[in-house]
């Protein structure tokens, strides 16, 4: 039985190293590992073999000559046979396998003169059942149909695993990785799995766990003196990644990943494998190694389907970090998994908010990329302690919609402060277009007035996109009906002083009159202490909010009632404006202009006025709930 094993891990090595010495030979110019890691951790010790990728050749089409390839294919022979022993062996035998067995190695090339062709290879490696047998294929039958007869034989269990043939140093040890292993374990819930055998087979201890009970999803750890040799395989390479990254802050030194093709028995992903080695100092930190190993394991349970899962939700990075936080602080994502996954979090924006968030939309859209991760992070943790603790599932998802009902009342705010950035904008293209009239009654040249302009249609630009952040995010959140017209309001404001600053940037404006000019800088005074009005508005706004007590509806109410004012104002002054204007009399082109700008000013504070409007409704309604 030890030595099937220890064959079984020798195989892969050798098909590992064919399909690498094949892509080398495909890609000279790349590097490539020569699996000297692979090698060790198999037991192999001809180091000769480390030189067979560097050396691997294609001569001709789909051929390949590959260094020691005939060794390579007596081993293969010599592993299978070793593999095949003990299930053949036992009362009732198996003639399918017999058979099976008997005709891969009759169709096993014996490779003269380094010789093979990359259909071989191929047809040798392959995981794809539908494409026919395989050696490959049979090595998974073998290895599952070896680990079911060595927990057969076990002779003692230590913590959950089933032990045979370990000597007195090697108890401690796996008592260490089933220490971990068992810390974390209740974490995988109802799924299968984390089945854990141990051996000794030659001068190395040998423990396997079986992980999620797929094909390709296997965990062999070889231990000799103080070193961990951890060979792990996979179809997905995102998950092999971030395996690879549980164990930051440990010294391990890790081989490049291999993958070969895979098929249906793989389910149709990519067959990967990795060795990564611990050297420890001393054997307490070999076992407090091996207890770490053992309890990241859960972990990997049902990881691609939580991943794909959340990325309804995040973008890839954010997910594989919420993921990675997860694992860290042992809280995983079984139990989100077995609640529903992503109805869960579905169910809850039917109820809270009544968001026209469409199915397979990304939440950070809505909520903001920050507060999504957050809000993610909390119902992995709910859901596991929800679990845990034994809570109704009514329970559970009733506490994940009002974590998010929180998070939407954020969304609220941050509107708000959307608008606020905006409202700044045009309190910056007020000022400088009050400070142009200003520069023109003190002479100023028609650059200055030019360059002015061009800072104003900036601004103008920037307030654009903040416009249609704001309607987006307000029709997700079904608020348009108070969010957009008061954004679009605000956007009449910044477009009406744009047009001003404009006009003043034209060659040889008001020359003539400096009554004109101080009359029209009056009026740009009116807009400007309207616009500090309605920026003051919209903070007021927020406080209110977040508070909803009348003390803070006050000063917003004031705001609102100053903007009525300061635009009644504007009219007057107007009116007053336009009678001046007319008795002076003057060229047309002076009177069209200044007309232009005055009634332009005018409908700026026009547009203030109407924003306080919408935003008085929007507070008395607030209020009124």
């Amino acid at each position: 039985m030890n030595a099937a094993l220890v064959a079984n891990g020798r195989v892969k090595y050798y098909f590992t190293l064919l399909q690498a010495a094949k892509a080398h030979a495909d890609a000279p110019e790349e590097e490539w590992s020569g699996l000297r890691g692979e090698r060790e951790a198999a037991g192999v010790e001809n180091a000769l073999l480390d030189q067979v990728v560097a050396g691997a050749e294609r001569p001709g089409p789909d051929t390949y000559r590959i260094p020691a390839a005939a060794e390579i294919m007596a081993a293969v022979r010599e592993a299978m046979v070793t593999m095949a022993r003990p299930v053949l062996m036992g009362e009732e035998g198996d003639g399918a396998l017999e058979a099976r067995l008997s005709a891969l190695l009759a169709d096993l090339p014996a490779a003269e003169n380094e010789i093979l062709s990359g259909e071989t290879i191929r047809r040798l490696t392959s995981g794809d059942r539908t494409a026919g047998d395989s050696l490959h294929l049979l090595v998974l039958d073998l290895h599952r149909r070896l680990n079911a007869l060595q927990a057969g034989l076990a002779s003692e269990t230590i913590d959950g695993a089933r032990a045979s043939l370990l000597k007195d140093a090697d108890r401690p040890l796996v008592a260490a990785f089933m220490a971990g292993l068992n810390r974390t374990a209740s974490l995988k819930f109802d799924h299968p799995g984390l089945g854990t055998t141990a051996t000794r087979t030659d001068d190395r201890l040998v423990i396997q766990n079986d992980i999620g009970l797929t094909d390709a999803h296997v965990l062999v750890i070889y231990v000799r003196d103080r070193r961990a040799s951890v060979v792990y395989t996979d179809i997905h390479m995102p998950r092999l990644d971030f395996f690879r990254g549980l164990f930051e802050g440990w010294e391990m030194d890790w081989e490049d990943t291999r993958s070969r093709a895979a098929g249906e028995g793989f389910e149709k992903g990519t067959y990967l494998m990795t060795t990564g080695t611990y050297a420890a100092r001393d054997g307490e930190d070999l076992q407090a190694f091996l207890r770490h190993l053992g309890s990241r394991l859960v972990f990997l349970i049902d990881w691609n389907r939580a991943r794909k899962r959340l990325r309804y939700f995040l973008p890839r990075q954010d997910v594989l970090a919420v993921l990675g936080w997860a694992a860290e602080n042992e809280i995983g994502h079984r139990a989100f998994l077995q609640l529903g996954g992503e109805t869960l979090i579905y169910s809850a924006l039917e109820v809270v908010g009544s968001t026209n968030m469409r199915y397979g939309e990304p939440l950070h859209r809505i909520l903001g990329r920050e507060n999504a991760v957050e809000f993610i992070k909390g119902v992995l943790r709910t859901a596991k302690e929800g679990l845990a603790e034994r809570r109704s599932h009514l329970l559970i998802q009733d506490e994940i919609r009002a974590d998010l009902a929180r998070y939407f009342r954020s969304v609220h705010e941050r509107l708000i402060d959307l608008c606020e950035e905006h409202a700044t904008y045009v309190v910056e293209a007020a000022t400088d277009l009050q400070a142009s009239f200003l520069s023109v009654m003190s002479g100023a040249d028609g650059e200055g007035l030019a360059r002015s302009a061009r800072r104003v249609k900036e601004w103008e630009r920037s307030a654009d996109g903040i416009v249609s952040s704001v309607r987006s995010l307000a029709e997700r959140m079904n608020v348009s009906t108070f969010f957009a017209p008061l954004i679009g309001t605000m956007d009449d404001v910044i477009d009406a002083l744009e047009q001003t600053s404009f006009y003043t940037s034209l060659p040889r404006s008001f020359e003539a009159d400096a009554g004109v000019v101080a009359e029209l800088a009056s009026l740009a005074g009116i807009a400007l202490e309207g616009s500090r009005e309605l920026l003051r508005m919209v903070m007021a706004a927020g406080e209110f909010h977040q508070s909803g007590s009348r003390a803070d509806m006050k000063p917003l109410l004031s705001s609102i009632d100053r903007l009525i004012l300061l635009e009644e104002e504007c009219d007057e002054a107007l009116r007053g404006f336009q009678k001046a204007l007319y008795a002076r009399g003057g060229g047309c082109r002076e009177f069209w202009l200044a007309m232009e700008c005055a009634c332009s000013i005018e409908r700026a504070t026009n547009a203030q006025r109407k924003a306080a409007h919408i935003m008085r409704d929007m507070t008395l309604e607030s209020f009124s709930r």
